[in-house]
């Protein structure tokens, strides 16, 4: 603690009067929540005895009535909640800013805590809290109600505050206090990702309060808390945008693994987990009757030694060139469709010969789907019937009339030639979706207002260009790594490409790393030859180990006890192939070790990781980056040295 004694004093005694208010508030809306719960049984049991006494709108209005009753009842409940949790810890900061109308003490925690009109704890999503992230001791401004407030920061003060016991305080000039950063830093890593609001970096601030309305995407090194990020970034739109809430935002994930492993951080954060996807669960909504190949199992394929007899195959099915050329096939395939029959309506007919010509007048640039319904209005305006309400009747009419196949893979499979025997590959999914959407049109999901995408490094422009006509009513966050990425068929140059797929997106570099030691970053450098990628957090005087072992098994077991003897909670084996995982499992008794591929712990972060490095080579350097870079405290590499 670097404050004065009175100080110290002043702060305990505020501590303790904010967990006795934070008391008597759970005490007054408990009470409240009651009496609210007793007024709308009795009012529902009103209503049901009477039932034959209320008719058309005076029903409606009551029933009305009720909804929004217990929609604040369930609010005060949500609030109770957040209330019992910050008893734990209440605030974080505390920001005195001087204007020429005097100074303020702005207290900033996780939940905004208020009392009669008079705000006790400042949410950290707040306009104020940008003094505590932005900014150190000196000039700062924020924004407020009546636009930026502009001022002098004369005191910075972080807490560390657990169970509701002050155990340290510190002045701070800058930004997050060093040490306080730096013991969060070092702390052991759990099951699940943590909340970062109190450490939150303005690099990452920047990203997470980012306000414009076009897309966002992120490119940022290994540890630099790019998932966090996202993450706290829902959280903060979920609080500033009043039309949004957790069943507006989708998040692709890449494993169910990594789902898991995330599922806490929004709770923690007082919002209710949004809808969350993989890649595969989202395609099988729309292949039917065939087994999606998921990039890990593709992955896996792929380097356990089942490759593809021609890389050059799955590359290109992968790229903008093959979805131009199935463009071109789904065209030859409209202009091959033909109308064997006249049409007729009542008693005005149109022949096949005229619909045939009509046909023959869509425009070339259109999606199929567009084509066709062009086509339907043409004819309802021939008909002299009103497009509006009669075109989708005729779509479907002429879909059936032209018998247009309308089944994804089969579709797919007679325009390319290609074999699927119940199961679509990896590389033939987004072709077989992008059939799919362009027959049967894309699907209207104007629900959802906020698409995050996580491991974009993943993703091929064709993805992006699909998910922008998908969801065409939403923003995009979108993080990555280009040095993270594990498909041995893409890779980009920099993630600042996928910025001509979003008009007017914005794009942002995360640089500096949180989450490994010095040591290990400095040697997951030397595998890529990265320079400038340095971390924030200082030498802990654990050197990576390298480990050539003939019995690599026998020092895995050897190294998983030393690690075990140093109280690492969280460790894992992580090999290139799932085949070598198994091996490992059968050889070695490590219950409490998770022993996974590579592709397998992308996302995910240990205590430390044993990092089997003998199946690996030049051309898989990538892979061996995103393993090493999942350890926070030690890495063992047991093989060849770099």
């Amino acid at each position: 603690m670097n404050i004065k004694s009175e100080d110290l004093n002043y702060e305990k005694k505020h501590l303790a009067e904010v967990v006795s208010m934070i008391r008597a508030i759970i005490k007054e809306k408990n009470v409240n929540i009651q009496d609210y719960k007793a007024s709308i049984v009795e009012r529902k049991r009103f209503m049901y005895e009477h039932s034959n006494e209320f008719f058309g709108a005076d029903l409606y209005a009551h029933m009305n009535e009720e909804d929004l009753n217990v929609s604040i009842l369930n609010k005060d409940i949500i609030k109770v909640y957040k209330l019992h949790r910050s008893l734990e810890t209440p605030y974080f900061s505390r920001i005195d800013f001087k204007t020429s109308e005097g100074t303020d003490t702005f207290y900033i925690g996780l939940t905004g805590i208020d009392k009669d009109y008079d705000i006790i704890v400042y949410d950290w999503r707040a306009p104020v809290a940008n003094l505590y992230y932005n900014y150190g001791i000196g000039a700062s401004s924020f924004e407020g109600g009546a636009g930026m407030i502009e001022g002098e920061t004369v005191l910075k003060r972080q807490f560390d505050i657990k169970m509701g016991e002050l155990l340290s305080v510190y002045d701070n000039e800058v930004g997050v206090n060093d040490a306080l950063l730096e013991s969060v830093l070092q702390n052991n890593t759990s099951e699940y990702m943590r909340n970062i609001v109190d450490t939150i970096q303005k690099e990452q601030n920047e990203v997470i309060r980012y306000s414009g309305n076009s897309s966002l995407i992120v490119e940022g090194v290994a540890g630099s808390g790019k998932t966090s990020v996202a993450l706290h970034r829902v959280a903060y739109l979920l609080y500033n945008q009043k039309d949004l809430n957790d069943k507006n935002v989708l998040i692709f994930s890449p494993s169910d693994v990594f789902t898991s492993y995330i599922s806490n951080v929004l709770p923690e954060l007082g919002e209710e987990n949004v809808l969350t996807t993989t890649f595969k669960d989202f395609a099988e909504n729309y292949i039917k009757g065939f087994s999606i190949e998921s990039l890990p199992e593709f992955i896996e394929r792929y380097y356990e030694g089942e490759k593809c007899s021609n890389d050059d195959t799955i590359k290109y099915k992968l790229s903008i060139e093959y979805k131009k050329e199935l463009t071109g096939k789904l065209q030859d395939y409209f202009d091959s469709l033909k109308f064997k029959k006249k049409i007729g309506l009542k008693k005005t007919f149109i022949s096949s010969e005229e619909l045939n010509k009509l046909k023959e007048g869509v425009p070339k640039g259109l999606s199929f789907c567009d084509k066709i319904n062009y086509l339907s209005e043409k004819v309802c305006s021939k008909f002299k019937i009103a497009e509006v309400g009669n075109s989708s009747k005729m779509y479907k009419i002429l879909m059936k009339i032209l018998e247009v196949n309308t089944d994804a893979v089969s579709l797919y499979v007679s325009l390319t030639g290609c074999e699927l025997k119940g199961r679509v590959p990896y590389e033939d999914v987004f072709a077989t979706l992008y059939v799919y959407f362009e027959v049967n049109g894309y699907p209207n999901l104007n629900y959802l207002k906020e698409i995050v995408i996580d491991e974009a490094q993943d993703y091929s422009l064709w993805q992006f260009e699909m998910f922008k006509k998908i969801f065409n009513g939403a923003t995009f966050t979108i993080l990555g790594d280009k040095n993270q990425a594990i498909n041995p068929y893409l890779h980009y140059d920099t993630l600042e490409e996928i910025v001509g797929v979003f008009k007017n997106s914005k794009y942002k570099k995360l640089g500096r790393t949180y989450r490994s030691s010095r040591e290990i970053i400095e040697y997951s450098n030397k595998i890529l030859g990265l320079e400038g990628v340095e971390s924030v957090r200082s030498s802990i005087g654990i050197a990576v180990e390298e480990v050539e072992a003939n019995d690599m098994c026998s020092s895995i077991g050897e190294c998983v006890k030393r690690y075990r003897e140093k109280s690492f909670k969280r460790l894992a084996i992580i090999t290139k192939t799932n085949g070598l995982a198994k091996f490992i499992k059968e050889r070695i008794n490590c219950q409490d070790v998770e022993i996974l591929p590579v592709y397998m712990a992308k996302g995910l972060e240990y205590d430390a990781v044993i990092l089997c490095k003998d199946d690996f080579n030049e051309v898989d350097k990538y892979l061996l980056y995103v393993g090493a870079t999942r350890a926070l405290h030690a890495l063992t590499v047991v093989g060849e040295s770099i």
